[in-house]
Formats: structure tokens, sequence, C-alpha cells
């Protein structure tokens, strides 16, 4: 069953079971009710159940090694390979698998379907001409065997071993209409923090959280776009931007004309759908953006089709960070820089975040800029609030006694990619 925007419904509550009662109608009942219901007609009178009807069709279902096993009650069995719905619990940008398998998700919806005025319909119609495909990834072989199901509207594809990210994109005619990031981690942790906001354990899209290791590296997202933009572990120069994502990305030949870029323009919301791996900034109005029409509602506190965490995830506030802060500095005890580590820990209760010193893409070349610099580096975290023209972020940097080292109040140009930490809806 269906929604109205196409998104599979999930089950929830008690499940009925059929059956028959000792008169010879049918029942359903379920596991909270005491008594079974007698199925009805239009008439009002109790269906009879006649011939040699099976109410009980499976003795018993069995998942692993990535195929389903049931056993019939007339002691045949039947087999099939698993297949599991990564838009079950919703639809969104980006999906998390942690182990190898087939999976199916929902693409006739673009993210969650919510938010007005975000420049895009939230129903995604199936035409001729549409396939699916994947566009990147960071680990050779990490998904394969991406189809599209026009009839359902699903995407397939299977994920093999090791941790990454790819990009798995619906085509139309070789042009890429929406594209979805598949994250390939170990399922993230969350924290709830001093103020009541629950993050998750790592930035988005990386692979792990090890103080200091580069598998706590996430993608760098220009604000308010949905699509990541690999990161890397070492700083670029204006004349080698993107050097980083070239030699750690293996980019699907089938499409030559995508590829990692950087492009002195704005576009529109369309365009930067259709170009995922183009990096776009010029200057608009008083600030630089890599959208020509400036839309401060593309992010949001109310999640919107456009935002890049995954399902029951969003862009948090500046506000989700205020526990870390004093007089923007850091809070001893709280939230300390390591200057071994590169980064900031986080401490509430029993438990830590690890936030590291990731640095950012610069928005007039796309170079990584601000990572493990001579003085320790920065970090630079999106929030989905904005200014006027700018977007505000949290900020940190190894501890100064002469300014400030920690701040949630900057705004900067919307076209910087910033790392995100995504917390709870």
């Amino acid at each position: 069953m269906k929604d109205a925007a196409g998104a599979k419904m999930p089950v929830s509550g008690p499940v009925p079971v059929v059956g028959r009662d000792d008169k010879g109608f049918w029942t359903v009942t379920t596991d909270a009710a005491v008594t079974p219901w007698q199925i009805e007609d239009g008439s009002g009178n109790p269906v009879e159940a006649t011939g040699d009807e099976q109410v009980e069709l499976f003795r018993s279902v069995k998942a692993g090694n990535g195929r389903v096993e049931i056993a019939l009650t007339d002691g045949g069995t039947l087999s099939a390979a698993q297949v599991n719905d990564l838009s079950v619990a919703g639809t969104a940008n980006c999906y998390v698998v942690s182990a190898p398998g087939t999976y199916v998700f929902n693409a006739r919806v673009r993210g969650n379907g919510a938010g007005e005025g975000v420049g895009f319909e939230p129903a995604i119609e199936m035409a001729d001409g549409m396939t699916a495909d994947w566009l990147w990834t960071d680990s050779e072989g990490l998904v394969s065997g991406v189809a599209l199901d026009t009839t359902s509207g699903d995407i397939f594809l299977t994920v093999g071993e090791g941790r990454g990210n790819a990009l798995v994109a619906l085509m139309q005619d070789g042009k890429v209409v929406w594209s979805w990031h598949v994250w390939v981690t170990d399922a993230p942790q969350t924290m709830t923090y001093g103020n009541g906001t629950v993050f998750m354990d790592r930035n988005l899209g990386a692979v792990g959280t090890t103080a200091g290791g580069t598998d706590a590296y996430g993608m760098y997202y220009q604000w308010g776009r949905k699509d990541p933009f690999y990161g890397g572990e070492k700083t670029e120069t204006s004349a080698n931007a993107f050097l980083e994502a070239k030699n750690g990305t293996v980019v699907n030949p089938a499409y030559p004309a995508l590829d990692w870029a950087f492009s002195k323009s704005a576009t529109t919301t369309d365009g930067a759908a259709a170009n995922p791996m183009t990096f776009y900034n010029d200057k608009v109005g008083t600030g630089y953006n890599w959208l020509a029409s400036p839309n401060a509602t593309l992010w949001g506190e109310a999640k919107t089709l456009n935002d890049p965490c995954p399902p029951g995830y969003r862009v948090p506030e500046t506000g989700a960070w205020e526990d870390l802060i004093s007089g923007r500095q850091y809070i001893d005890g709280v939230s300390v820089w390591d200057g071994t580590n590169y980064g900031m820990t986080y401490t509430h209760g029993e438990q830590t975040a690890w936030y590291p010193a990731q640095g950012y893409r610069n928005y007039s070349s796309g170079a990584i800029v601000g990572l493990r610099s001579s003085t320790g580096g920065s970090g630079a975290y999106w929030s989905a609030e904005t200014s006027s023209v700018k977007s505000y972020y949290l900020f940190f940097r190894s501890k100064l006694s002469s300014s400030g080292s920690i701040n949630n109040e900057l705004d900067m140009n919307r076209s910087y990619g910033y790392t995100v930490r995504c917390c709870k809806e």
C-alpha cells in the first residue's frame, strides 16, 4: 500500500490474522484481541468458509545470507532473494546501508516530499526513456546492478563488501532527473546532548568516528543542496581543486559529461539537481551563492525535500550546539579542542562525540582548505538557519586566548562546502 505521494506505508499496530471459527465462518483477529471477529458481507451476514481452504499457508519464514526461506504447511518450500526496502520508514535523499545485500527504494518522490517553495514538485512521474545507474563511488564495486522498475517506480541496487559512499541517479535519456546518496557505514549511533537534541555520532558520509582518523571525515555540502561533494585527506590549491575527489572516487564512464568540476556561475535548482558533481559559485546580490535566485527555504527547521540527511534526520539549527559554547570559547570538561587529533570532543554525562576539524571547500574555487593546517585546522558545520543572503554554521578551531575559538552564530556565503552533522527530526 502506498500513500498519495507514492511512498510505501510502513506497517504499524497489531498484525491481523485470518482464520475460521468452529461454525465454519471466516474470522479475523490480532494478538491484541481476545475474541475473533467474524467477517461479514455487504449485508452484514457472516461469510461461510467453504471447500478445503487452507488458512495458514506458511509454517515458518527465515531470513539469512541474503535469502528468504519459507516453509509451507503442505510440506513444500519457497526460496527467494531478500530485498531490503530502504524507504520503508520514509523517503529521503540519503539512505544508510550497513550490510551487503540487495536493496530497493522509492524513486517516485524527491527527498521526503515536503516543503513549500523549494523549487521542485515532490512527485517524480515515470516516463519513457528513464533508467537508473550509479554516478560515482569512493569504493570500486561498492554498488552494482542498479536498475529501475518503471512499473513500481523503485530503484534496485546491490551493495557489496566494504564501507564508503556512492551516488545513484534516476536518468532520462542519459541526463540526471534526481539522485540519492547511498551511505554504506556501520549503523550510526545517536547521542542526546544537554539541551535534548539527538545527534548522529558521525558526520554525514563518514564511515567511522575515530578521533584523528580520516574515517571520521564526511562529505561536504553547499548550503541548500542535497548532493554530497567528496572530501579527501589533503588540502588543495585553487589550481588543483577536486584532485582529491578525482583520485579518491570512481566515476561511471558511461556518462562522460559528468565529472567533478567547478563552475564560476550560479544556476537554478533544476540545474544543480541535473549536475550533482558540479560545484557552483557566483556573486549574487551582496553575497556569493550557487543559486542565481537565492532561496532560504531549501533547508529548514522542518525537513524539506532538499535536505541531505537520511530518513528520520535533518540538518540542525544553530541552537543545537548551544551546550558547547560559552562566550565564543570552549567549556572546560564539556567541549575540548584536541590539538593532537585535530578536532573537538563534546562530553555530556558518560557519552562523548567527536567533531573532526575537517576544513571546508572554498566558495571561490571548490578547493579543500583549513584541513590539518599548521594552526590545527578548523571545523565548519552547516545549520538550517539563514540570515539575509547567507546561512549560519558552527565554526571551531584551535584554542586561542586572544579571540573566539568556537562560534555557532557566524553566517557565511551559501556556496561554501561545509560539513553536516544530522540530528533527529
